[in-house]
């Protein structure tokens, strides 16, 4: 009933909005007689971004999803209902299975040109195009259904799901255009691989065509990257005083190499916004506000976080003594049992943060399913399952062996970047010296640890033991996974986030069950009912251990006074901040001089 009522809302604000899309009032704190326009907001990234091409990038953040104006629906951060965006209304059949958009008129690419059906039609024909191999590239399938998109006349476009879909209009969401005139001409002459090889890092700023309200105007590896006002954007999108946005002129986003940097670069005055990870930095950060170094605005607490951080071992196989080990669930379930959580929490998270046991993020707290810790921090009960797998007696140097002599050690990598991963990764390494297992260390650049969590182009043994990463992003609807995320066979055409397993083939009965339940979940438009279904993933994610869960800090944001435009306090959370931006929309945001 809630959901129908969302889109009887979405029609009726479709009916009543012309284009240009007006951005609510409530988006803001600021009335519009008060905004200036013009400046720059400084904001940073950990990494340098690795491409600026959206059907081959993976990493979040990302350049192409800050430069793309959004999706034929968009969700209103305040009351969570979906309202027509780039559409300018549609209509559901009654089986909840065909939508209809009305493309809103007006609107341009940042080259001028105009944006049309047949720019949707571009996007899902190579989003779903399986030698490109597209992060997104699931998200067009409905349990290997294809959802399909065609072009009506220039100004229509019908999306047909092969089934009713619980995450449908979310979906919508995020189902972007992307420049006809710009891939299809490389598509045609030169393929999938002609979509790949485009638009690297290193392409002239002149020829990326974006629909975002800012363009890349240069980068600068290891240094920045500066983005200007798309003019065009203006034109369809405007304040709700009939101001053409955005109010800023550029985002200067700067590039540094670890956390700590990031740190530094916000106490010194360098960039605008900043969200500390720990209770150390948050009380930097307060400190200084308070010693009047720097004036601006902190909010600690402001929610549970919408991300993750967890161990994911190599499954691709058991031909070798490693691999077998990392399949076996007895192995996981025992590195789980000396996972400390609350040492992760009190010393790398200063207390702010909480232990995690499955994949939905903390900030969903009504999805957790209660019993998931069942293999929590025990020493005690991990010797003995190690044991059980024949670990039995320990060396000279104190390293658990088995009868033919296999050292129970391993290498867990993590991103170098990443100062919370590798104090978690520390803090795993102390506690598995206790029990007699030798974790070694390896902290490397975050995109070349991604590279090696891909695929093998012939789905061989990917060459490393355990990695500590993330993900972000997900469903808010069905906040449990996603299919890039479970699906395990077929892998050419999809679950590039399966991370255990890149076999392409499903090697574990959990994995096809947990497939199964998934699609379940994504039909049934019952909440209590879906709910349900969800925890039985999660009891199955607690007894197999795919991931093993770490912790999650409670996210903290912070900005200069001269940065304005956030959300209403009751709205900021993990859900509505951006990683670059905090909590607000860019487009909203200016500076106060």
């Amino acid at each position: 009933m809630k959901k129908a009522l969302f889109v009887a809302l979405a029609m009726t604000l479709g009916s009543s909005l012309a284009a240009p899309f007006v951005y609510p009032a409530s988006w803001t704190t600021n009335k519009p007689a008060e905004v200036q326009t013009g400046g720059t907001l400084r904001t940073v990234n950990l990494q340098d971004f690795k491409t600026l091409n959206p059907f081959v990038s993976k990493e979040s953040p990302n350049l192409p999803a800050y430069m793309s104006a959004g999706g034929l629906l968009g969700q209103d951060p305040i009351t969570d209902e979906y309202y027509p965006y780039m559409a300018s209304s549609y209509t559901q059949s009654a089986d909840k299975k065909t939508f209809t958009f009305n493309v809103r008129p007006g609107m341009k690419w940042s080259d001028g040109k105009p944006i049309t059906a047949d720019d949707w039609v571009t996007s899902y024909t190579l989003y779903s195009n399986k030698d490109i191999g597209s992060n997104g590239y699931d998200s067009f399938f409905i349990n290997d259904q294809p959802i399909k998109v065609s072009k009506v006349d220039s100004d229509t476009v019908k999306v047909v799901f092969p089934k009713a879909d619980v995450t449908a209009l979310e979906f919508l969401t995020g189902f972007e255009p992307e420049p006809t005139h710009v891939f299809m001409p490389v598509f045609k002459s030169k393929g999938a691989e002609g979509i790949k090889n485009m638009w690297t890092i290193s392409t002239d700023p002149k020829d990326i065509v974006v629909s975002g309200s800012f363009m890349l105007d240069r980068y600068q590896r290891g240094e920045r990257a500066l983005l200007k006002k798309n003019p065009y954007f203006g034109e369809w999108n405007k304040d709700s005083a009939g101001k053409a946005l955005p109010y800023l002129d550029s985002v200067q986003i700067n590039v540094v190499p670890d956390a700590n940097a990031q740190l530094t670069q916000f106490l010194a005055g360098n960039i605008d916004v900043y969200a500390p990870d720990n209770r150390d930095k948050l009380a930097q950060v307060k400190a200084a506000m308070d010693a009047k170094k720097i004036n601006g605005v902190l909010i600690p607490n402001a929610s549970g976080r919408a991300s993750s951080d967890f161990v994911v071992f190599n499954m691709d196989d058991s031909a070798t003594f490693k691999t077998k080990l990392f399949s076996n669930p007895k192995f996981r379930q025992a590195f789980s049992m000396i996972v400390n959580r609350d040492a992760m929490v009190d010393l790398t998270l200063g207390g702010l943060g909480q232990p995690t046991y499955t994949g939905v993020y903390p900030v969903f707290k009504d999805w957790l399913a209660t019993g998931a810790d069942k293999y929590k921090f025990n020493p005690a009960g991990a010797i003995k399952l190690l044991n059980e797998l024949g670990f039995t007696k320990k060396g000279p140097d104190g390293i658990l062996v088995d009868k033919a002599g296999n050292k129970l050690e391993f290498t867990l990598i993590t991103n170098a970047e990443n100062v919370r991963r590798q104090g978690f990764a520390k803090i795993i390494q102390d506690e598995a010296k206790k029990v007699g297992m030798k974790v070694n260390t390896s902290f490397i650049a975050f995109n070349q640890m991604t590279d090696m969590l891909d695929a093998k182009s012939n789905f061989g043994r990917r060459n490393f033991d355990a990695i500590l990463i993330g993900l972000t992003n997900g469903s808010r609807v069905f906040p449990i996974s996603g299919p890039n995320v479970i699906e395990c066979s077929g892998l050419a055409d999809g679950g590039n986030l399966h991370m255990f397993n890149q076999s392409n083939k499903c090697r574990f009965p959990f994995e096809t069950q947990t497939i199964n339940l998934y699609w379940k979940g994504r039909a049934e438009f019952n909440l209590a009912a879906r709910k349900a279904i969800a925890n039985q993933i999660q009891r199955i994610e607690a007894e197999q251990q795919p991931y093993v869960q770490l912790a999650a800090q409670t996210v903290h944001y912070a900005w200069t006074d001269r940065t304005q435009g956030e959300f209403p306090r009751s709205a900021i959370s993990s859900l509505t901040a951006s990683t670059l931006y905090g909590p607000r929309v860019i487009d909203l945001t200016w500076i106060k001089r």
